[in-house]
């Protein structure tokens, strides 16, 4: 299916190039009618990869190596909690400042939410390391404009305990919406360094 699409954008500039090039009255007749086909054959191609009509064939992706792209670009990032955050409150958006890789710069690491470019089906992965003193429990949650996509949640009646969770979701995400991590269900909770957030944009939809 890629080298499909590979193909047909080579023969769409091969087109071009050629229509540009030429002069004579019959072959600008020639030249109309395979402008034509094509607009037609972009036409469809959008349609195939988006199943929109009028999107702008140049931000899509044109399949190098099988990686969805945007603007030419991949969408990934991966980024890390530089240090231990105590007190953090229910509802508390967590940031992950640490960036290691922002192909697109989507993720913005002062606020720790992730805007969609486009849209499509992502993949999101998070780790989260919490220390516990008494009681607290720690719950994270994976939000789509606020809707809740995935959780982990993990501790126990014991003092002075690391727990490690980790999760990975696969859900479909608009373009524009944001993507972020969020404490749930606990006040006072103890956010450990080197907690980690990532997700990368798996197909164009």
């Amino acid at each position: 299916m890629c080298v499909y699409k590979v193909l047909i954008f080579v023969f769409i500039d091969f087109c071009t190039v050629h229509c540009q090039n030429t002069t004579n009255i019959t072959d600008q007749k020639t030249v109309t009618d395979l402008r034509n086909r094509v607009s037609l054959l972009e036409r469809t191609i959008e349609k195939m990869l988006t199943g929109k009509d009028n999107v702008n064939i140049t931000t899509i992706n044109r399949a190098k190596k099988g990686v969805p792209m945007f603007n030419n670009t991949p969408v990934v990032f991966c980024a890390s909690s530089s240090s231990s955050v105590s007190g953090i409150s229910d509802g508390f958006i967590l940031k992950f400042s640490s960036v290691n890789i922002n192909l697109g710069n989507h993720y913005n690491p002062t606020n720790g939410i992730f805007i969609a470019p486009v849209h499509g089906l992502y993949m999101f992965h998070w780790t989260m390391q919490c220390y516990y003193s008494g009681s607290i429990h720690c719950s994270t949650g994976l939000r789509v404009n606020n809707a809740l996509k995935g959780q982990i949640r993990s501790g126990e009646e014991a003092s002075g305990y690391l727990h490690i969770g980790s999760n990975t979701v696969f859900v479909e995400v608009e373009a524009g919406n944001h993507v972020w991590i969020e404490n749930e269900s606990y006040d006072n909770v103890y956010i450990y360094h080197d907690s980690s957030f990532g997700g990368l944009l798996l197909r164009i939809l």
